[in-house]
C-alpha cells in the first residue's frame, strides 16, 4: 500500500473524466470512428425515433398504395401479400429497436434491413413476366427510406455500405426484369438507371445527413466543452479575486482601469493624484490586512508537514486553504483542538488532508459546503468524506511557487 493510502485511505479522490479535443476556427472536425450521433446527444433519440415512425408510416402508404394502383401488373398475389408483411415486420422491429437510451445497434439495423430487402426483392417477383414499368416496385424506393431513417442511429460508413447493397439488388432486378417483363424498346441502360436511381439517391442522402448530424453534434459538444472551460477560468479568477485575496483583488477593478486611463491621456491631473492616493493607501491596508492572516498554522491546532511542503505552496492554493481553514475554526460545531492539517509528499504525487472534528459533523458540512466547492474548484482534485465525529476533505497539491 502507498504512503497516500496509509495516510488517508478512507477518502476517494475523483477519477477525471477525458475532454474534447479542442478545434482550431480553421480545423476539419474529425468525430472517433465508429461513432453515431446519438451516441453524443442521447436525448435526440426521441425525434429520432419520431422521424423513424413517420418514415414507416410514408413507406408503408406507399406500398399498399402502389400495389393497389398496379394490381393488374401482379401476377402472383401471395408474394405480393408476403412482401407487405416483411416490410411491415422489417420497420416494426426496426422501432422496436429505436430505444431511447441506447439507441439502435448494428445487429438489429441488419436484421430491419435484411426484411426490408427481402420485401423490396419479393414485391419485384410478385410481378415477374407481367411488369410493364420499374419504377411502379414500391420495394426500390423503401429499401432507401429505410437508410434515410436510419442516419440518426447508424455511422455514414456503414450507410454507404448499406447503399452499396441496395444499388446492386436494384441493378439485379432491372436486368432480370429486362429480359423477362419488358419489350426490347426499352434500353437496358435506362431500365437500370431507373430502377437505381431512388435507392441510390437516398442512400446517399441518407449518408450525407449522417454525416452532417454526426459533425453538427460533434461542434456542439466541442464548443459546449470549450465554455466550460472559460467559465471555469472565469470562476477561478473570480474566486482568487474576491473570494480569497479580499479587498486586494476587489482592488484590481478600480487601479487597472485607473492606469490604463491615466496612460492613454498621457496627463494627471489634481484629481488623478488625489485618487492615486487612496488607491495606494487602499492597497497598502489591504496587503498588511492579508499578510496578518497569512500563516495557515495559527487556524489548525496540528499540523503535520515533513516534506516542509507548507511554504511551497502556491499563492492561490494557499490562499484556497486558508480561506477553508478560516471557515471551519469559525463554525460553531468545531470541538475545540479539533482541526488538523496533514501534508504529504509521496513517490509521484503530493496530497493535503484537514481533519475537522465536530459535535455535528454533518451541520459543520453545511456551514463549510460553499468552501469545500471552492477547494474543487481551485485543486485539480479536491473530495470530502464524513465519518462518525470527523469531516475529512482530501486535495491534491499539482503546483508549488
Amino acid at each position: 500500500m502507498s504512503r497516500r493510502a496509509r495516510a488517508v485511505s478512507p477518502v476517494v479522490a475523483p477519477v477525471p473524466t477525458p475532454s474534447p479535443t479542442r478545434r482550431g476556427p480553421h480545423q476539419v472536425l474529425r468525430p472517433p470512428r465508429g461513432l453515431t450521433a446519438l451516441e453524443l446527444d442521447p436525448l435526440a433519440a426521441i425525434s429520432a425515433r419520431g422521424f423513424l415512425i413517420v418514415v414507416a408510416a410514408v413507406s408503408m402508404l406507399c406500398a399498399i398504395g402502389l400495389t393497389v394502383v398496379t394490381a393488374d401488373q401482379i401476377s402472383s398475389w401471395p408474394l405480393a401479400v408476403l412482401a407487405l408483411v416483411l416490410l411491415a415486420a422489417g420497420y416494426g422491429w426496426f422501432i422496436r429497436s429505436a430505444h431511447f437510451d441506447v439507441g439502435v445497434s448494428n445487429d438489429r439495423f441488419a436484421v430491419s434491413y435484411a426484411l426490408v430487402a427481402i420485401a423490396t426483392v419479393l414485391n419485384s417477383l410478385s410481378c415477374l413476366g407481367s411488369n410493364v414499368y420499374v419504377r411502379d416496385d414500391w420495394g426500390l424506393v423503401t429499401i432507401g427510406l429505410v437508410l434515410m431513417a436510419a442516419a440518426p442511429f447508424r455511422t455514414y460508413a456503414e450507410l454507404g455500405t448499406y447503399t452499396t447493397i441496395s444499388a446492386a439488388i436494384a441493378v439485379l432486378l432491372a436486368v432480370l426484369h429486362s429480359f423477362t417483363s419488358f419489350g426490347s424498346s426499352i434500353p437496358l441502360a435506362v431500365i437500370v438507371v431507373v430502377a437505381v436511381a431512388p435507392a441510390l439517391a437516398l442512400g446517399l442522402g441518407s449518408v450525407g445527413y449522417a454525416r452532417q448530424l454526426l459533425l453538427g453534434i460533434y461542434a456542439e459538444r466541442l464548443d459546449q466543452a470549450a465554455s466550460r472551460d472559460r467559465q471555469f477560468d472565469e470562476l477561478r479568477r473570480t474566486f482568487v479575486d474576491d473570494d480569497v485575496v479580499g479587498e486586494i483583488g476587489s482592488l484590481r477593478e478600480e487601479i487597472v482601469p485607473f492606469l490604463a486611463r491615466v496612460r492613454q491621456s498621457g496627463t494627471m491631473t489634481v484629481d488623478d493624484r488625489v485618487r492615486a492616493g487612496v488607491l495606494a493607501q487602499n492597497l497598502q491596508g489591504s496587503i498588511a490586512e492579508a499578510r496578518q492572516s497569512d500563516s495557515i498554522s495559527d487556524h489548525v491546532s496540528e499540523l503535520t508537514d515533513e516534506a516542509g511542503l507548507l511554504p511551497r505552496l502556491h499563492e492561490d492554493d494557499r490562499a484556497t486553504l486558508r480561506a477553508l481553514l478560516i471557515a471551519l475554526g469559525s463554525s460553531s460545531h468545531v470541538s475545540p483542538q479539533g482541526i488538523s492539517l496533514e501534508l504529504v509528499e509521496g513517490e509521484d504525487d503530493r496530497f493535503g488532508v484537514v481533519r475537522c472534528r465536530a459535535d455535528d459533523v454533518r451541520a459543520l458540512r453545511a456551514d463549510v459546503l460553499p468552501f469545500i466547492r471552492m477547494a474543487r474548484l481551485m485543486f485539480h482534485r479536491a473530495s470530502e468524506q464524513v465519518t462518525d465525529d470527523t469531516l475529512l476533505v482530501q486535495f491534491d497539491i499539482d503546483r508549488l511557487s
